[in-house]
Order: C-alpha cells, then sequence, then structure tokens
C-alpha cells in the first residue's frame, strides 16, 4: 500500500472506532465520539469501552475484537500510556491498518514513554499498520464532517491543508478560525511530516498547505516531497523552536530535534516553502494565496505612489529572489501618453506624477496602471504600494 493510499485511511476513513471512548458528554467532557457526532461525520462511528452499552445512542463494544465489520482507522484516547500497546495490538489484530495515539506521556515525556513509543513503533511495523502520534488530536476533513480532536473545531470546505505538531492550531488560527484539511503528527513516531504533506500533494480538496514544524527527523525524503509539492501549490511553514530554549521546549514537546535555524530556514527556501516568522505572517501569507492565483514566474510589475517605497520594493524583490520585469514597448507607450514630458515610464512606476499630470484622478490612474501592467505579457505579477 503506497503512503497516499495510507494517509487516505487517516483522512477520508469510511468508518472510525474509538477504543476507550467515553460514556461523559457535554462541555469539557473531551468525548471524541460527539466531536465526530456534532461536525457531522457520514461514516460509521464504533465506541469502544466495556463498561457502557452505548455511548450517545450508539451501541458500545467490549472490545475492539467485537466491532462486527472492518475499521479504517481506530483512535485511542486513554489516559494511562501503560495500556496503549495491548490496545495497539488489539487493533492490529482486528485488521485496522490506521491508528491514531492521543494519549501523552511517550517520547514527550521520559525514557519509559520513549520505551513504549518505540514498542507501539515495532509492533505496527511488523502487523503492517501506520500511526499517528501519539500525543496527537489526529485529524480533520471539513469534506465529510471528520474531527479527530476532542474539543470543537471551526471547519468549513476551505482549500486549506495544515500538517502541524501541536494541536494548538486545530481550534483556528487567530484570523483564519477554520480548516478544511488538518493533520496532527505529534510525535510523529511512524507518519512524519512528509508523509503527511504526500497526502495534500494532489489532493484535489487542497489549493495551500501550512506546515508548524518543530522538527523534521526525515530530512531528505521531506525536502524532496516538499520541493515536489511546492511546484503545483504554495507551501508555508513556520519553524518554532528557534531559541535555544524554545528548542529544548520543542524536545520535550514532541521529542523533535530542532536542528540550526539558519541552516533550517535556507533548506526550506531551498525547497520553495514560504517561511513565515509568526502566526500572523503564517495567516496573511495564507489569505493571499487564498485569494490570488500563482505567478506564472518570478517577474514582477512594481506600482507605486512613492519613489522610495519602490525603491525599497525592488531591494525586496532583490532579496528574496524575484525579478523587477522589463516593460514591453506597448506598455511604457500607453504609460508614457498619461505622464509629464520630463518623466520616463518605467518599472517601477512611480504613478503619483501620471495623476497630477493625466488628470483622471487617484482611483483612475491606479485602475489604469494596474490593466496597463497586468496586460504586459512581460510581468508574472504585480506589487501595488
Amino acid at each position: 500500500m503506497d503512503v497516499v493510499t495510507q494517509m487516505k485511511l487517516f483522512m477520508e476513513p469510511r468508518s472510525i472506532a474509538i477504543v476507550g471512548a467515553t460514556t461523559k458528554t457535554g462541555v469539557f467532557s473531551f468525548n471524541i465520539a460527539e466531536q465526530l457526532a456534532n461536525h457531522g461525520f457520514k461514516g460509521k462511528i464504533y465506541p469502544v469501552n466495556p463498561k457502557a452499552d452505548h455511548i450517545l445512542g450508539m451501541r458500545a463494544y467490549p472490545s475492539i475484537g467485537n466491532v462486527p465489520e472492518k475499521v479504517d482507522l481506530a483512535l485511542i484516547p486513554v489516559w494511562e500510556r501503560s495500556a496503549v500497546p495491548k490496545l495497539v495490538k488489539e487493533c492490529i489484530e482486528a485488521g485496522i491498518k490506521a491508528i491514531i495515539v492521543v494519549t501523552q506521556g511517550f517520547a514527550d515525556g521520559d525514557r519509559k514513554g520513549k520505551e513504549l513509543q518505540d514498542r507501539i513503533l515495532r509492533m505496527a511495523r511488523e502487523g503492517g499498520a501506520r500511526v499517528l502520534g501519539p500525543n496527537s488530536l489526529g485529524v480533520a476533513n471539513a469534506f465529510i464532517g471528520l474531527n479527530t480532536a476532542f474539543m470543537p473545531c471551526r471547519m468549513e470546505r476551505l482549500p486549506l491543508g495544515l500538517i502541524c505538531q501541536s494541536g494548538v492550531f486545530f481550534p483556528g488560527l487567530r484570523t483564519i478560525r477554520t480548516l478544511g484539511k488538518g493533520t496532527d503528527i505529534a510525535n510523529g513516531c511512524d507518519i512524519h511530516l512528509a508523509e503527511a504533506l504526500a497526502y495534500y500533494e494532489n489532493d484535489p480538496e487542497t489549493k495551500v498547505i501550512l506546515l508548524h514544524i518543530e522538527g523534521v527527523r526525515d530530512g531528505r525524503q521531506f525536502m524532496e516531497i516538499a520541493r515536489r509539492v511546492s511546484s503545483k501549490k504554495p507551501i508555508i511553514a513556520l519553524k518554532t523552536g528557534r531559541s535555544e530554549r524554545g528548542a529544548r521546549a520543542a524536545q520535550s514537546h514532541t521529542g523533535s530535534l530542532a536542528g540550526k535555524e539558519e541552516v533550517f530556514q535556507a533548506a526550506l527556501r531551498q525547497c520553495g516553502i514560504v517561511p513565515a516568522g509568526d502566526m500572523e505572517e503564517m495567516e496573511d501569507l495564507a489569505k493571499a494565496f487564498l485569494r490570488l492565483p500563482l505567478m506564472r514566474g518570478r517577474r514582477v510589475g512594481i506600482i507605486s505612489m512613492s519613489g522610495g517605497a519602490a525603491v525599497m520594493l525592488v531591494d525586496a524583490c532583490a532579496q528574496y529572489g524575484l525579478e523587477v520585469a522589463e516593460l514591453s514597448p506597448e506598455t511604457q507607450a500607453r504609460l508614457q501618453q498619461l505622464s509629464p514630458t520630463w518623466m520616463k515610464a518605467t518599472n517601477p512606476l512611480d504613478y503619483w506624477p501620471l495623476n497630477v499630470h493625466s488628470g483622471l484622478g487617484l482611483a483612475e490612474t491606479t485602475q489604469v496602471a494596474l490593466r496597463t501592467f497586468a496586460a504586459d505579457p512581460n510581468i508574472d505579477g504585480i506589487v501595488l504600494a
């Protein structure tokens, strides 16, 4: 089974078993079955709890082995980490190939936790199953009403995919308060960044991909897949654990090795990934990519009301590997008609003199400049300042 087919069991399951489902309901009950029902999950839900007959009107089963049908995805949200290996083993014996471990206290904890995590991974590999987590909120897919997080998440059919190493992103970002799809790899003991990214590569429901990265264990494979994916759709990455203390915090959070920051940022750019400095910048970039088509190439037209701002934008183009486009003769001729005789219409274009000389008014002058630049075959993208 190839990695995309494996990831579809997580992201597009037809049936889900919750092994250790709680009987509590309501606010702060952390009831995953309730979240799935509230979000309108279209598939089958099988709560597993030996002490319950029914949960939320759904029949409960004493063990995963008692579930009468084949299950695509199992979630293990039990509190005691020592119970997890046994439950993973039972899921594998039941023929389940995709398992999400919600439970904490593995590589994100102490040595004993790391040993338990290694044990889970060995069992999964021997049994032909894949594991997401541990310490994971799981997955979200608004297109099928899927939310395995134990907390409410705003979801709508937005073509925005998220791969994160922390569930803090699942409830939504500051201004983008909704997810289209999300994958929390958390500790990443088995499913890692590169494999999660491969799922989104040809996903028709995802136009823009957000990455939250604490560290990468699969550097070469990640770069190879990221370079391929970024040629098809934009990838925006927020790297945390950039300071020395932040790197130590990342190690204790998910067991991730952060690496040298300057090397990491250079690697992201080599892959065609757009780095974001913080969550606010990540959201701004996401909104821009969701609303605007990708540029055909690197040639930029600059339209500015200030010569000083134009110079700063030229510097920014050089810094980020963009080219200041050479205007076509037709574009130059059209703009020259609106310009005073002492001014040569060029790129960057200072359009304040055009506004004064043409008498069109600022709004109309701006529109004429934009339309003229947009019609120029030498220009792949326009910056208006």
